[in-house]
């Protein structure tokens, strides 16, 4: 049985799934200031810090959620804090009450999935800065405060990457 074919419980045809979800991406990009076209997603002022450029990337994920990256170092919470709005609001909301268990396991899956591809751009991104500092150990540049601070930011978003991809937390 496909998901446009589940019943509901008085035996009415469920709409679609794809129908029933709500797109918070406009929400979202409305409470910004200078949002523009960007390649497949917008970029704008970041709300969580003074921005003369836009230094936020926002873009939809292939499940409807709302992925973003101030290139200032704001973190995604203080950037939906700033916007009046909660982490909980960058994501597609469904009705998981009226869920089959098969639409229930589907959706299980595809966040585990989606969780993965995140981690592993997490990977991609952290080993770039490990590879700069060791590059700068090796030429013989001494690293200072921030760029420390940084590196050990790098370690424990690798660990907690690694801890997404082999399923568990610690």
């Amino acid at each position: 049985m496909s998901l446009a074919q589940t019943r509901d419980t008085t035996g009415q045809p469920r709409p679609r799934l794809q129908a029933v979800v709500t797109d918070p991406l406009q929400a979202f990009l409305d409470r910004l200031e200078r949002v523009r076209k960007s390649g497949r997603g917008y970029t704008a002022k970041c709300p969580a810090h003074e921005d003369r450029t836009a230094s936020l990337s926002i873009t939809a994920g292939d499940d409807g959620r709302i992925l973003l990256h101030c290139f200032a170092s704001c973190s995604a919470a203080e950037v939906v804090a700033a916007t009046g709005l909660t982490l909980a609001d960058l994501f597609v909301r469904r009705p998981t009450s009226e869920m089959t268990f098969a639409e229930r396991a589907a959706l299980r899956e595809h966040a585990r999935q989606s969780q993965w591809r995140a981690a592993l751009n997490v990977f991609a991104l952290e080993a770039k800065i490990v590879q700069i500092a060791a590059h700068d150990a090796v030429a013989g540049k001494p690293i200072n405060a921030d760029d420390c601070r940084r590196l050990c930011d790098a370690c424990a978003r690798i660990d907690a990457a690694r801890e997404v991809l082999c399923g568990h937390t610690s």
